[in-house]
């Protein structure tokens, strides 16, 4: 990796991490947040959820500007619209005006992940993308990190206002350097793709969906994975651990903190695994997700506290499992010509991210149901089985996905 190339990943990374942070702090905070604002589970729900609603919305315009006007001239824009919400966010006087900022930096970090996958495909070799890809997504997972047991510490030490205000700052400052560092073109691919030349101009995405019908076997299951993982690693993480079993904020995200950990580890295990040893996509994901129904289905089993270590354990594996979601990236990238690469990212992004609003809603609107009926520990039970049945009808989809790797 070339010293300018090694700068342009690094800034991704970070500017990735700040955002994946803003996306999972709602877990450390949402009782806070409810107890500020006279709100319910399923407003809390629907609060955090918008986020991904707006992050999703505009994942299709993303990935088409970044095939047109380029990675950093999209990167710098919604960035910039990150930074007004977060800051509005921090001084946000009631749930209307918290749902309307997280929407704006819904928007603004929206503009992160997929240009970075743009500028990866057209500026490295194929047999490298899903390996750096991965590690890519493990330094922005540190952005779920500190928005577990660090952000829990500042939070009880000052408020949940005070860190969305230094978010914004920082956000601001890599923004800055990415408009300085990052190349305003990227280089062209490395290979051609199978389409050719005098017909690329004229090809349409309707005639390339008919050509490869199959990504939508991949879109489905990246639905159901990144949808059930991602919606308790930002919601429902810490209030599952302080509801049902009386923990401490501080001992939670202590425990949450593991989760994200596992993602990181993950990350580069499954495309180093994928790349070098296996040379295969298919295995890999069926590895994954088996893996991620059995650690839904120990959440399900569990009746009483285990104790801090089990319950790490559990995290770091739901966390692990879950991330060969970038696997499912990379079958996607295999799967369809490079030249399309931005916009079809864009529309995969969108799925993955509606995905979680998705199912922080349904869950919220769960939790609030189940709670007048019956205990907060069957409650919170009903929404595993939800994320078990989804792993379960992802666990079969697999088996109908096509091998993608190419030598």
């Amino acid at each position: 990796m070339k010293n300018k190339g090694f700068i342009a990943f690094i800034l991704f990374g970070l500017l990735f991490m700040m955002s994946l942070f803003l996306r999972s702090s709602p877990a450390v905070i949402a009782n806070d947040l409810m107890r500020e604002f006279s709100i319910l589970p399923v407003t809390m729900g629907l609060m955090a959820s918008v986020y991904f609603w707006a992050y999703g919305l505009v994942q299709i315009p993303v990935g088409y500007l970044s095939d047109r006007i380029g990675v950093r001239n999209t990167v710098v824009i919604f960035a910039l619209i990150g930074v007004v919400g977060t800051f509005a966010f921090a001084f946000a006087q009631n749930v209307q005006m918290a749902t309307w900022t997280r929407l704006c930096f819904g928007i603004g970090t929206a503009g992160i992940w997929v240009p970075a996958l743009k500028y990866l495909s057209v500026s490295y070799s194929p047999g490298e993308f899903a390996s750096l890809t991965s590690i890519l997504s493990s330094i922005g997972s540190t952005g779920m990190i500190l928005s577990s047991f660090p952000l829990a510490v500042l939070v009880e030490r000052t408020n949940w206002r005070f860190p969305f205000i230094w978010t914004a700052v920082i956000i601001l400052f890599l923004l800055i350097c990415a408009w300085r560092l990052i190349p305003a073109k990227t280089t062209a691919p490395k290979t051609n793709n199978d389409v050719p030349t005098e017909e690329k101009n004229n090809i349409t995405i309707i005639e390339y969906v008919k050509k490869y019908y199959k990504v939508f076997l991949f879109f489905i299951w990246a639905f159901l994975i990144y949808g059930s993982l991602f919606s308790f690693q930002g919601l429902w993480g810490v209030p599952y651990l302080q509801d049902v079993f009386s923990i401490s904020r501080q001992t939670a995200g202590i425990t949450v903190m593991l989760l994200p950990l596992g993602i990181i580890l993950g990350g580069p295990f499954w495309g180093i695994l994928s790349d070098r040893y296996f040379k295969a996509r298919r295995p890999i994901l069926l590895l994954g997700t088996i893996g991620f129904l059995a650690t839904i289905i120990a959440f399900v089993l569990i009746r009483n506290y285990p104790g801090s270590f089990v319950f790490s354990i559990i995290y770091f594996f739901y966390g692990f499992f879950g991330t060969v979601f970038l696997i499912n990236l990379t079958c996607v990238k295999e799967h369809l010509p490079l030249e399309i690469t931005g916009t079809v990212m864009g529309i995969l992004n969108t799925l993955m991210i509606m995905s979680v609003g998705f199912y922080q809603n349904i869950t919220g609107y769960y939790l609030n149901y189940f709670l007048t009926l019956t205990s907060t520990a069957t409650a919170y039970q009903n929404v595993f089985i939800i994320y078990c049945l989804s792993a379960a009808v992802a666990l079969v989809i697999v088996l109908l996905m096509p091998e993608t790797f190419k030598e």
